[in-house]
């Protein structure tokens, strides 16, 4: 089945203990969201190491990424800094036929700024018990293609399958334009301590998490100047769509410079519930209705190393990712029978995500130059989430993260620390997608009551990520 919530994939703030939902609700309605459901980093620290940090510990956002770092980080710290990441996408496809009236191609490019802010707060308690809370942007997905040309989905003319009267030749051309778009964002409140014992550090954090997301659907003529009434779709979730996640992690040191980590993300499932208004703009075909959807956030693990004196450390990280066993599918629940599909309106629509679980190899090295300047520089390479099954058209960025490049220096003076992280997923990769998916179906031509051409109709996509992050910490001590 085809489901417009494939637009997620392939067709697609020391802060108050309690600070209120609705704040956090705000600071994610206003911003758009990184792609690629998770970022190389929170901080501008970890961004120029390409996201290294299980064992190194230091920055107050350890409390998001391994708690148990906070008692690594002596004394009480204020962090905070903005990330943007650059999301470079281009989207191909064509469709071959003996009849003329139903070839086309597409080639579009486009460029995205994704800007994430982030604070955090790390306080010492007692000589052994440290505290942690953090507001950031973990992540998630922002794209769309822009008035693709495509053929009606019946192979009939424009007048025929959309029940117009426009005159020729706009009105007899079997093709028509599509345009799609997907904001997705994720918001955590992140409250956690740690407990050292000795050379064990051992902790735990608990993550308010906020997520809001909106998809539409739009076709217009062949021009792109009419937009076609009743066949369009808007759908927006509620404001209510909070859950609770976690984070654990221990940090031991096997002697003064070496030191081993692991932190455990748990799963945690966003209810994203909220309406689809379907026929836009023609009374005749105008719906509302209800729709049930939650949204798993996968869990992760971390095995983090890290050796050297204060001055010069090499750290490596191994990252497994579970996309696999909570993005294969996903399921939203209308209320009522009205989402059209190609294969007639539904109520319950599947979408077949195909995300793999996902494993990376990070190192990083951070080396202090006196005591003013330190340069830090960073690799990982991840295996990727997506492949051919998995594509769409507005997948964008989902698929790039394998082989991240970054670097990044920061300054030191009186009790501040000011940093520059810059980091570059590429080259870019390029994905031909696969036949039988939702978006390959959804773009062929319906020739019976199931039975669809598409022999002719091949896609592919290809992208890159440059992010940039700047961030300061003040020390009080």
């Amino acid at each position: 089945m085809i489901s417009k919530l494939r637009l997620l994939g392939l067709w697609t703030r020391r802060f108050r203990l309690t600070v209120p939902f609705l704040a956090i609700s705000g600071f994610a309605a206003s911003l758009p969201a990184v792609d690629g459901l998770t970022r190389n980093a929170i901080n501008a620290r970890y961004e120029a190491l390409a996201g290294v940090n299980t064992a190194l510990g230091g920055s107050p956002v350890d409390v998001a990424l391994n708690p148990a770092n906070l008692s690594v980080t002596k004394g009480k710290k204020l962090e905070f800094g903005l990330g943007n990441s650059s999301i470079y996408n281009r989207y191909q496809d064509r469709f071959l036929d003996p009849n003329p009236d139903y070839v086309y191609s597409n080639d579009k490019k486009s460029t995205v700024q994704a800007p994430a802010p982030y604070v955090a707060l790390k306080l010492p308690v007692t000589d052994t018990i440290d505290y942690g809370v953090a507001l950031y942007i973990p992540g998630g997905a922002i794209g769309g293609v822009e008035e693709i040309t495509r053929n009606t989905p019946n192979g009939q003319s424009l007048n025929q399958w959309a029940g117009l009267n426009l005159p020729d030749p706009i009105g007899n051309s079997k093709q028509i334009k599509e345009t799609n778009s997907n904001q997705f964002a994720v918001v955590k409140l992140v409250n956690g301590i740690s407990f050292r014992f000795g050379k064990l550090s051992l902790g735990a954090s608990l993550e308010a998490v906020y997520g809001t997301q909106k998809l539409n659907q739009k076709y217009y003529d062949l021009t792109g100047t009419l937009e076609i009434p009743g066949q369009g779709y808007y759908y927006e979730s509620s404001k209510k769509a909070f859950t609770i996640g976690g984070v654990v992690g221990l940090n031991y040191a096997l002697t003064e410079r070496f030191r081993v980590a692991y932190s455990y993300q748990t799963h945690s499932s966003i209810p994203l519930n909220g309406h689809y208004r379907i026929g836009l703009n023609d009374p005749t075909y105008y719906r509302s209705t209800g729709v049930s959807y939650n949204f798993d956030l996968p869990e992760k693990h971390s095995l983090g190393f890290s050796y050297g004196p204060e001055n010069l450390k090499v750290a490596v990280d191994l990252v497994y990712t579970n996309y696999g066993s909570y993005l294969r599918k996903a399921n939203q629940k209308l209320e009522d029978p009205w989402l059209p599909t190609p294969l007639g309106n539904i109520a319950d629509a599947d979408a077949h995500l195909n995300f793999r679980s996902q494993a990376g190899f990070l190192i990083g090295l951070e080396h202090k130059l006196g005591d003013s300047w330190v340069y830090r520089l960073g690799y990982s390479y991840n295996t990727l989430a997506i492949k051919s099954n998995g594509l769409g058209g507005t997948t964008g960025g989902f698929f790039s993260l394998n082989h991240v490049f970054a670097g990044g220096i920061g300054y030191v003076f009186d009790k501040w620390s000011l940093d520059l992280g810059i980091s570059y997923n590429g080259p870019k990769n390029h994905v031909t997608g696969g036949k039988g998916t939702d978006w390959d179906l959804s773009h062929s031509i319906k020739t019976g009551p199931a039975q669809f051409n598409s022999a002719g109709y091949s896609y592919s996509a290809e992208a890159s990520i440059l992010a940039v992050n700047i961030g300061a910490t003040k020390s009080f001590d």
